[in-house]
């Protein structure tokens, strides 16, 4: 019996640990998945952000159709710089589902910071995600992760 109640209570955690939300933000045709413990604070034209346990996210829009890979790492890293983060990786490229980007993480007064920028190849809208939480919250490096896997366009 104590077994199967060790079974139950680790799949219910489970499930309620991978909760997640399917977000869509209409206006830029972009859509990614968040915690269910998050929450929007800000979700119009300039900006959508969300907090959640421990973590925060903020969404940039800008416009530029002439952007290209080299332009969006250089972006990320002056943006890097300018925060005057402390152990910065390297920017390195990347791709996430129908985005080409580029995307750098670091600390700053023990805050975790994960930054990307992001070109939609089907628009002039570009984007910036910016995630902050602990330093030291492995769960939320997995779900950070999992936030910047999540990003595509519809």
């Amino acid at each position: 019996m104590f077994k199967l109640l060790l079974v139950l209570s680790f799949s219910f955690s489970a499930s309620f640990m991978f909760s997640q939300q399917d977000y869509t933000w209409d206006e830029y045709q972009v859509s990614f998945t968040l915690a269910d413990d998050f929450e929007e604070v800000t979700n119009d034209a300039d900006e959508f952000s969300a907090i959640g346990d421990g973590m925060e996210i903020s969404i940039l829009p800008f416009n530029d159709e002439t952007i290209d890979q080299g332009d969006i790492t250089a972006f990320t890293m002056t943006v890097a710089a300018s925060l005057e983060l402390d152990r910065v990786d390297d920017v390195s490229e990347i791709e996430i589902n129908s985005f080409d980007g580029a995307y750098a993480e670091g600390e700053i007064d023990g805050t975790r910071v994960f930054m990307m920028g992001l070109i939609d190849p089907d628009s002039e809208t570009n984007l910036f995600v910016i995630i902050t939480f602990l330093d030291d919250d492995q769960n939320a490096v997995d779900e950070a992760v999992n936030i910047c896997l999540s990003f595509d366009t519809y």
